[in-house]
């Protein structure tokens, strides 16, 4: 039985399958806000309703940061059964989930002194995030303790990479992620730009290209100089694009040699800023998972 819990929020898009097998608390990273309707990912809307939200009125579409007091609620609803708790967060760069995480914590030891819980800033987002939430899982499931998992995570966090390419640039534009010119003239041009997380948990730009397919091609290209080998394991994201992660999938299969592959929903909470069509591509190698 796993001595340690694993919490992340929704935007690592951990598939419900494999929360349940490996027993992850999901938690919405953001409440979504549309037309003064408050929905909660996963309980009141989920992710294709929430695009359709976006793609009737995107000026209608906002999101609002889950608050301390609800996260102290699923503290509080873990820490009964589990014996210690590690919560992979978004990155603090792109959320204030991580800030409200930890302020969660101090109020549950006012009230539950005996209480493990640990926050973790993935650094990461989607895909990648899902990774380190997913290496995290397996660490656990092999009856690990919170500091041989955290360690694991850790090493999963260092090891991946994220490469995000967007259908188009208008979404990010309105979320004011991009210059105007930038946006114009990507518009203009219908170009698909191309990102990557920072190692300190930063959208930065990698490029652009003028086809989805260029794109993908780029991305794959991009895979195989950032990671230095062709044994990896991927998780592929889809912003109401399943067709089109399913066959990145296949692209990747057929260019690596691929430990393991998952493919899931990106969270419209990300998503409202990247727009539909979306796909973004965690992959990281094999890490060291020898008890220490």
């Amino acid at each position: 039985m796993s001595k340690v819990t694993i919490m992340t929020d929704r935007v690592a898009g951990i598939p419900p399958e494999l929360a349940e097998e490996y027993n992850i608390k999901m938690v919405p990273t953001a409440s979504i806000v549309y037309d003064g309707h408050i929905y909660l990912e996963g309980s009141t809307i989920n992710a294709m309703q929430a695009y359709d939200l976006l793609r009737e009125d995107p000026d209608k579409f906002t999101t609002a940061a889950m608050s301390p007091a609800f996260l102290l609620d699923a503290y509080r609803e873990l820490s009964k059964p589990a014996q210690e708790i590690l919560f992979i967060t978004i990155s603090s760069a792109l959320s204030a989930l991580s800030k409200s995480a930890i302020m969660a914590v101090d109020l549950l030891k006012e009230e539950s002194p005996e209480a493990r819980i640990r926050v973790m800033d993935s650094r990461n987002a989607g895909s990648g995030q899902g990774l380190v939430v997913m290496a995290a899982a397996r660490a656990a499931a092999m009856g690990m303790d919170l500091e041989q998992v955290t360690r694991i995570a850790e090493q999963a966090r260092q090891k991946t990479g994220t490469l995000i390419l967007l259908d188009t640039i208008r979404y990010i534009y309105r979320a004011g992620r991009a210059p105007k010119l930038v946006s114009v003239v990507g518009s203009m041009l219908g170009v698909k730009p191309l990102s990557r997380m920072s190692d300190a948990g930063e959208l930065n730009p990698a490029g652009v290209s003028r086809t989805r397919k260029g794109g993908v091609k780029r991305m794959l290209g991009m895979i195989r100089e950032d990671a230095g080998t062709d044994v990896l394991h991927f998780m592929v994201m889809h912003a109401a694009a399943p067709g089109l992660a399913e066959e990145l999938g296949e692209h990747i299969k057929n260019e690596f040699h691929c430990l393991s592959m998952v493919i899931s929903e990106f969270s419209p909470v990300m998503g409202y800023a990247t727009g539909p069509g979306t796909l973004i591509v965690g992959f990281h190698p094999e890490l060291d998972f020898g008890k220490r």
